[in-house]
């Protein structure tokens, strides 16, 4: 191979995979023409894309473009497979293949997440997580079920409180009638016994005779004589 050629495949290469972080490094010997067509299709219509790749010149620009390189990961025919819409999506769509097809002609070799090498048993695991919006929700759950339990419990706490406060208001209301003194009131049998006995009094100076004018017309007679 020409160094011009190389430079040409090595610039493509770039360009491929410049914005890639995730990628899937598969072992891919004995696949006849139409079982490759097969899985071209079923990859692309999920988004993923598979090349067949030469291992030198495509581990050194993975190299370039900050990948931790497995040397083991390019040895032999090797495949790179990308893409779809998260981490999970391409180890995912070709592990469905693999068991759909029962194919011994494609097998992890290992991949990448981050750009962080995982070995060909990490990429397996990978394949069997649930799709991204699933493991989202799974971990909104962890976050929001201290929080709903810790509302619970506080829930609790104010209705304890509540039911006490009550409790204690009905027996201070039921101890004080007990409690405390009789006071009299002024306007009821006190006050009708003041006005009987205004009233009788009023009634005695009526019935008594007023005897000062009475002795004076007596007396006037005698004083002429």
């Amino acid at each position: 191979m020409s160094k011009l050629l190389k430079h040409k495949i090595v610039d493509e290469l770039r360009q491929r995979y410049g914005e890639m972080r995730d990628c899937v490094l598969l072992k891919f010997e004995g696949l006849d023409v139409q079982a490759a067509d097969r899985l071209r299709s079923h990859l692309r219509n999920l988004g993923v894309r598979v090349n067949v790749v030469n291992n030198r010149l495509t581990s050194k620009v993975l190299k370039e473009l900050e990948f931790s390189v497995e040397e083991e990961f390019f040895k032999g025919a090797t495949a790179i497979a990308w893409g779809g819409e998260d981490a999970v999506a391409a180890p995912k769509a070709l592990s469905e293949w693999i068991r759909t097809n029962k194919s011994v002609a494609v097998r992890f070799k290992g991949g990448y997440v981050d750009r962080r090498p995982l070995n060909a048993a990490e990429v397996k695991e990978l394949a069997d997580l649930p799709p991204m919006p699933v493991l989202m929700g799974i971990l909104l759950g962890v976050i929001i079920s201290p929080m709903t339990q810790f509302l619970s419990v506080l829930e609790a706490r104010q209705r304890e409180f509540a039911g006490l406060l009550n409790a204690l208001i009905e027996k201070r209301e039921k101890e004080e009638p007990a409690g405390e003194p009789a006071v009299e009131r002024p306007d009821e049998s006190g006050g009708e016994a003041a006005a009987e006995a205004a009233g009788e009094s009023k009634e005695e100076e009526k019935a008594e005779p007023k005897e000062g004018p009475s002795e004076k017309t007596e007396e006037e007679p005698s004083g002429q004589s």
